[in-house]
C-alpha cells in the first residue's frame, strides 16, 4: 500500500507543468497568473481550459512555456518588475527583469490570448 501510494504522488509531480507569472508595477499592484498542465489538462488560474487547446491559443501557451526573452539589466525599471517561474518535474527555471520592452510586452499578449480564451469557457 505505502508503494502504491509514493509511486501515485511521484507520477503526478512528474508529469505536471507549473508557470508563475508575477509582475508588479510602479504603483505596488501585483498581479500573478498561474499556468499548470498536469496529465494532459489545462489548467489557467485554477479554471479548467480542458485538454485540447484552440491553436491560436496553444501557441500562446508554447511561447508562455518559452518565457521572457531575455533584456539587459537595468538599474531602475520604471514600469515596475516581473519574476518568471517554470516548474517542470522538480527543476526550477527563474527570470527576473523589467517589466518593459518588446519581450515582455509579447510574453503579455500571449498570456492575455489564454485569458481571453479561459473567459470564454
Amino acid at each position: 500500500m505505502r508503494s502504491f501510494i509514493f509511486l501515485l504522488l511521484f507520477s503526478n509531480s512528474c508529469f505536471a507543468k507549473e508557470i508563475i507569472l508575477d509582475r508588479t508595477n510602479n504603483m505596488g499592484i501585483r498581479k500573478i497568473d498561474l499556468l499548470k498542465e498536469t496529465k494532459g489538462i489545462y489548467l489557467f488560474n485554477g479554471k479548467s481550459l480542458g485538454n485540447r487547446l484552440p491553436p491560436k491559443v496553444e501557441a500562446s501557451w508554447q511561447a508562455v512555456e518559452r518565457g521572457p526573452k531575455l533584456q539587459k539589466r537595468k538599474a531602475r525599471c520604471f514600469a515596475g518588475t516581473y519574476i518568471y517561474i517554470n516548474k517542470t518535474s522538480g527543476s526550477e527555471y527563474r527570470r527576473q527583469g523589467c517589466a518593459e520592452g518588446p519581450g515582455y510586452g509579447s510574453l503579455v499578449q500571449s498570456l492575455e490570448e489564454i485569458r481571453r480564451h479561459a473567459k470564454g469557457r
